[in-house]
Order: structure tokens, then C-alpha cells, then sequence
């Protein structure tokens, strides 16, 4: 294999560490700047002997080791549609270019980036045309989409843009590239297994939705206890309904109900870990270890480790190509 190792910034919980683990690589370091979540990704992964370098803008590139990929999921406060989307006017927006410039001093061969779907449309597309002009600045080719959750193995509807890019000699065509095929989804009932009965105080909560204009008259609370295996989902002033699938985890998040053997229960954070694709031996690493209300921030803002698994695999094979391609070129001259 000729990517083997990879750096994980803006780090998180280690969804994007665990993903690329599936596919075969191994991390040389990690950054963020959350204690909390820093505190949840030592519970959860082997970090014995790794560095750890704290804040992303303060990293000496001349200090790294060696390393093939990139990976990070940038800050997205500042670009999602329910933020004030302040973009690169905001001190997290500017995160990208810091990411820019290790990209340029240490010159991986590749990278893989996630952020929030509202940025591709953010200020009528201009910000992702800046981001992308930046990254081919600092020599790669790039190749974005929007992806789901739900399409690679997990009953999550999260979209999220993903760049790839590769680096310039190493790249014939990035438009050659080939993204994941979907995967089967699974049953959500699988993920929903904890027994985290709804609160009388969280029922009370349900019940002033359904009082409010947009949902008078709809339903009783009576009504949810037959509707088993559905999601209740209230924000702001909205209730939503689903089946077989759950809405995107966000890190702000707490509304989540759903109908189980005709009881209300309300979604913990070990459910929303399973929900992002960590295997039940690594939530089972922080259950009771880290309190619910951080598990749920923090699944919410962590990657899906499914899709970055299966991203991992696509980078690695189209550079695998590429070299191979290359070295076929160079036998035929």
C-alpha cells in the first residue's frame, strides 16, 4: 500500500481517525482544541506514544514526521445554514487556510476534508470557489460532493461535502476519481438500544409543540406510543416524523424521541455514537465514563466513521492508479 499513514486535525471524538483505521492507515498525531473531546478520543482510541498537538494553528510543519493524508473536519459554525453563516469574516471560518498552509509545508500526498453541506452554497458559491483556488494554490488537485450517512451503512440522513484532493505529481486526472458506492442501509432498530425512558419533563416539552399553531389539532400524545420504531424530532417550533431513518445529529441537538414498545424514549449519546458508525466496543469505551450531554454534542459534531471508511479506500485506490499509471508511462518511454 502506498498510503499508510495519516495526520488527524480538528480531530474531534476520531471519527475520521477510526474511518481510516478500517481502511488500513494509521495516525501519526491528532489536534483539537476541546478538552472534552480530546478527553472522549483518549477513552476511545489507542493514542499511546502519539503526539498530540493541541491547536492546529500554533503546529511547527518542520516538526511533523512524514506522513500521506490529511484529514479534518473544519469548522462549519460559521458556513451551516442554522448558524449566522459569517463565513470567512469569522475567526473559525478562517481555519481553512491554516489548514492551507500545513498542507503546504509538509506536502502529503493527499488530503480529505468535511464540512457542512451549507457551504457549497455559501455566499452564492463564491467561499467554496476560495477554498478550492487555496488548496490548488498549495498544490493539490481537488475533487468535492455532498454525500449522506444513510447511503453508507448508517440510518442517519447526514449530508456533508467532502473534498479529496491529491497532490499535483501524483495526479493525472482528479476527475477520474471514483466516489464510494452506496452501501445497504440497516435497521434503525439496531441502533436504538438503549433505555433512556423519556422524562415526564420531556414529554411536557412534546406536548407544548403540539399545542403551538403549526401542529394543533394533529396529534395527541397518546397518539406517538402506537407509532413504533418513529423518530420524533422536535426543533424550534417544528415536530417531524420519521421512519427507519434518523435526522442529522448536530451538536445542539437534543430533541430526539422515538417509540419503542409503545414507550417514549428520548436518544442518548451512546445511541448517537452508534448512529455515526463507532462500533459498540468504542462507545461502550465512554458509557458512563462521559456524561450524556457531551456524548450528544460531541457525536454531533464528530464524522461518520462508515463514510470516511469508504472515502479512505477510494483516495487509496485512485492514488495506487495514478502511480501505477505513471510508472507504466515511464517503462513505455
Amino acid at each position: 500500500m502506498k498510503i499508510k499513514t495519516f495526520l488527524d486535525l480538528c480531530s474531534g471524538i476520531g471519527g475520521g481517525r477510526l474511518g481510516l483505521e478500517k481502511a488500513g492507515l494509521t495516525s501519526i498525531g491528532y489536534s483539537d482544541t476541546s478538552k472534552l473531546a480530546v478527553r472522549t478520543y483518549n477513552l476511545m482510541h489507542n493514542t499511546e506514544g502519539e503526539p498530540y498537538y493541541y491547536n492546529l494553528k500554533r503546529i511547527k510543519t518542520e516538526t511533523l514526521p512524514d506522513y500521506d493524508m490529511l484529514i479534518a473536519g473544519f469548522p462549519c459554525q460559521t458556513f451551516s445554514v442554522i448558524g449566522r453563516k459569517e463565513g470567512f469574516s469569522d475567526d473559525r471560518g478562517q481555519i481553512i487556510f491554516h489548514l492551507a498552509h500545513i498542507l503546504e509545508e509538509s506536502q502529503p500526498k493527499c488530503f480529505l476534508l468535511e464540512n457542512v453541506k451549507g457551504l457549497v452554497t455559501h455566499d452564492k458559491g463564491k467561499t467554496i470557489k476560495t477554498i478550492v483556488a487555496e488548496l490548488n494554490r498549495v498544490g493539490y488537485d481537488v475533487i468535492y460532493k455532498v454525500l449522506s450517512s444513510i447511503d453508507y451503512g448508517v440510518p442517519q440522513m447526514r449530508q456533508r461535502v467532502y473534498f479529496v484532493g491529491i497532490r499535483k505529481d501524483l495526479c493525472n486526472n482528479i476527475e477520474d476519481f471514483s466516489w464510494p458506492e452506496p452501501a445497504e442501509k440497516p435497521a434503525l432498530s439496531d441502533y436504538l438500544i438503549d433505555d433512556n425512558i423519556a422524562s415526564e419533563e420531556r414529554l411536557e416539552i412534546l406536548r407544548y409543540y403540539l399545542k403551538n399553531p403549526t401542529n394543533k389539532g394533529k396529534y395527541r400524545i397518546e397518539d406517538f406510543f402506537e407509532m413504533e420504531g418513529k423518530i420524533l424530532d422536535t426543533r424550534m417550533n417544528d415536530l417531524r416524523i420519521y421512519d427507519g431513518r434518523c435526522p442529522t445529529l448536530r451538536a445542539q441537538r437534543d430533541g430526539v424521541l422515538y417509540v419503542r414498545n409503545h414507550t417514549i424514549y428520548q436518544l442518548t449519546g451512546y445511541e448517537a455514537l452508534l448512529l455515526q458508525g463507532f462500533p459498540k466496543e468504542y462507545a461502550d469505551k465512554v458509557k458512563n465514563k462521559v456524561s450524556d450531554r457531551h456524548l450528544l454534542m460531541q457525536a454531533g459534531n464528530a464524522m461518520t466513521v462508515n463514510v470516511i471508511t469508504e472515502l479512505g479506500k477510494c483516495i487509496i485506490n485512485f492514488i495506487n492508479k495514478q502511480e501505477d499509471l505513471h510508472y507504466g508511462n515511464m517503462e513505455r518511454i
